[in-house]
């Protein structure tokens, strides 16, 4: 029993320890995703500890001490994605107008069939704009009935499970499909005008996770490269998209910061959408920041469609005017110096 729980106290300080680690090497990012997952199997070991071990001070009280730092630290990076930390995404002023509007988003899984989820949630739910990632062909042409509905659209339908859609009810302006790093994997970028003339600039991204075989260089480059685009010409921004990322990590936390985008699941929740299919292991990985021109109405999961994400929701006005902008913490000449190094040596 006593080398079983010094094992397992062992396993949970090394792979809290690892994402510390700045690269890109696949093996260690995969333990940005699962920090609850890691503060529970850690603080179960630390009871097993404080209850069954029975060696000497020198040998137990370390361990211990080092079993309290994991979890300490675990609990201090997923906590401002509880309500029990202050939101960084101010909620919207009170009333309806003609720059509210809504998005919903979602990875459909390319190899999802029942295509019929999805047009029967949309018809119930009715969004101005709807951002899809995984699209192939045979997607593509079961979603043509929302033409009429959506006169406005980039469509980049893909056989390797990066294709997107973005649909809208409002003009695209100088709509375009980016391959910024990898040949195969696009992003849009494009300007969206509201009924009320307000425009602002919208990114959909779906870089590349990380899994065996694959680093998170080009993941991360991708994200930055938009945020550098973000911080050389400020305007009011929405990125939306599957990072394939935790609000937690290393980049999304030096992406938001570098180019001020708020995270509306600050202070408000996880809102895991991945995955559908195992419970005990779910991660939020769809995400929409946006600049402090926009306040949040409404943010929620909405239920499956077949796929392994859940969908998301969110409803925002344009009030650029708002005179309680969020608090997000900018990046210091350090982290700028990393942003470009970062850029450099994943192009």
């Amino acid at each position: 029993m006593r080398y079983f729980i010094y094992i397992l106290g062992l396993v949970a300080i090394v792979i809290t320890a690892m994402p510390v680690v700045d690269t890109g090497t696949w093996w260690i990012r995969i333990f940005d995703f699962p920090r609850v997952q890691i503060t529970v199997f850690s603080l179960f070991v630390l009871v097993l500890a404080i209850l069954f071990l029975r060696d000497k001070r020198h040998i137990k009280f370390p361990f211990i001490i080092f079993l309290l730092a994991a979890v300490s630290y675990q609990l201090f990076m997923i906590a401002p994605f509880t309500p029990l930390l202050p939101v960084s995404a101010k909620n919207a002023s009170p009333g309806e107008n003609e720059n509210q509007f809504t998005l919903l988003m979602s990875n459909v899984r390319m190899e999802n069939t029942e295509r019929d989820k999805l047009l029967t949630l949309l018809r119930q739910k009715d969004p101005d704009l709807i951002l899809l990632t995984e699209p192939d062909l045979l997607w593509t042409k079961s979603l043509i009935e929302l033409d009429d509905r959506y006169p406005y659209s980039i469509k980049e339908p893909l056989a390797n499970t990066y294709g997107m859609i973005l649909l809208s009810r409002f003009p695209l302006l100088d709509p375009k499909v980016n391959y910024l790093v990898e040949m195969d994997i696009p992003s849009f970028h494009t300007r969206i005008q509201l009924p009320s003339g307000a425009e602002f600039d919208f990114y959909g991204v779906h870089p590349e996770p990380p899994r065996p075989g694959s680093d998170t260089y080009e993941r991360d480059t991708e994200l930055l490269l938009i945020g550098k685009r973000i911080k050389e010409d400020p305007k009011p921004v929405i990125v939306a998209g599957d990072l394939n990322d935790v609000g937690w990590s290393q980049t999304s936390k030096l992406f938001r910061e570098y180019s001020q985008l708020p995270d509306p699941r600050e202070g408000r929740g996880f809102y895991n959408t991945y995955s559908v299919f195992f419970p005990l292991f779910r991660y939020p990985l769809d995400h929409v920041f946006y600049t402090n021109d926009f306040g949040l109405v409404s943010f929620e999961k909405l239920e499956e469609i077949g796929s392994d994400h859940f969908p998301m929701w969110i409803e925002l006005t344009f009030e650029p005017d708002a005179s309680d902008p969020e608090e997000v913490e900018n990046t210091d000449a350090e982290e700028n110096a990393e942003v470009e190094e970062k850029i450099e040596k994943g192009n």
